[in-house]
Formats: C-alpha cells, structure tokens, sequence
C-alpha cells in the first residue's frame, strides 16, 4: 500500500494541485492558470502532459476530456463523463478504468471489481510544503493505492480531481 499527500495552491489568476509521497518527496504536480484557457498541466514521474477543456462545452453523457503527452502530442488517455459521479478513463492503449465519486471519495479500478486506488478528502497533514510566496497551501486529498501501480496511473489518479468535469 502506498500513499500520497496532495495539496491545493492557490494564488491570483492560478491554481494548483502539488502531489508528495510518505517520505515528502514530491512525485508531481497539475496546474492551471486561469486568466488564459491554458490547458491543465501534468508532470512528474516521467511524465509530462496537458489537457485542455473550453470552458463553454456542454457536458453531457459521452463528453470526453483529451490528456496528451506535452511533447509529442499524442493522446495518452481520455476521461469520459457518463452520468454525475462515474466516469471512464479510456487510455489510448490497454483497457479503460471506472472513475467513480461516492460520497466526496474518488475510486479507481476495473468496473465491478475492488478499487486499486481512492482518493478522499482531507483537512489536516503533518506537514505542509514550502511553496512560493502569495499561494495559499492547503492539504487537500490523501490517495491510497493497494496495488503497485506504473507511474502514469498514479499520476492519471493523481491528476484526476483537476481534470474531471463539474
């Protein structure tokens, strides 16, 4: 079993997802800011991506939300909006994972068979980090993974609160 610590940032025109291991090494991040339509991005562990999303579309079941590799562009997953509370994440290569939200916690896995992941709310670490000035610092999410898991699903399940549609 393995846990990270996820902490909100948020500063004037910016927002910010900050994402630390039990040792509080930081394994990643997702950020956005919000003066522009800049897309969300999405690094650590080997990984660089982005994301973005008009704010204008409509969401409707079926509406999909592209993540790309930052460098060559390419998709690496999609996460598809089904009903309020479950969505799909559809990689572009191997088999897809149920995203659902119960009660406020995030489970990840195949559908229909126990979560390898869940994220859930929290209001209070040990720590926080040290992080610019002018930001506000909050912790704000504990994941549990119960399996090992590759670097890109961690940070699929990392990001996913910051991607997912409202």
């Amino acid at each position: 079993m393995n846990e990270v610590i996820t902490y909100r940032l948020a500063g004037t025109g910016f927002w910010g997802y900050e994402f630390f291991d039990a040792e509080r090494n930081q394994v990643g991040f997702a950020r956005n800011v919000t003066m522009r339509q800049e897309p969300v991005r999405i690094e650590g562990s080997g990984v660089s991506w982005s994301s973005q999303f008009w704010l204008d579309n409509t969401i409707v079941p079926g509406t999909s939300r592209r993540v790309k590799d930052s460098r060559s562009m390419l998709e690496i997953y999609r996460i598809i909006f089904w009903q309020p509370g479950l969505y799909e994440v559809r990689p572009a290569e191997g088999e897809s994972v149920q995203a659902e939200i119960r009660d406020g916690v995030y489970l990840f896995g195949p559908p229909q068979m126990p979560a390898v992941a869940m994220t859930e709310r929290i209001r209070e670490a040990d720590w926080a980090p040290l992080i610019g000035s002018g930001l506000e610092v909050e912790p704000y999410f504990r994941t549990t993974f119960y399996e090992n898991v590759n670097d890109a699903f961690q940070m699929m399940v990392l990001s996913f609160p910051a991607l997912r549609f409202y």
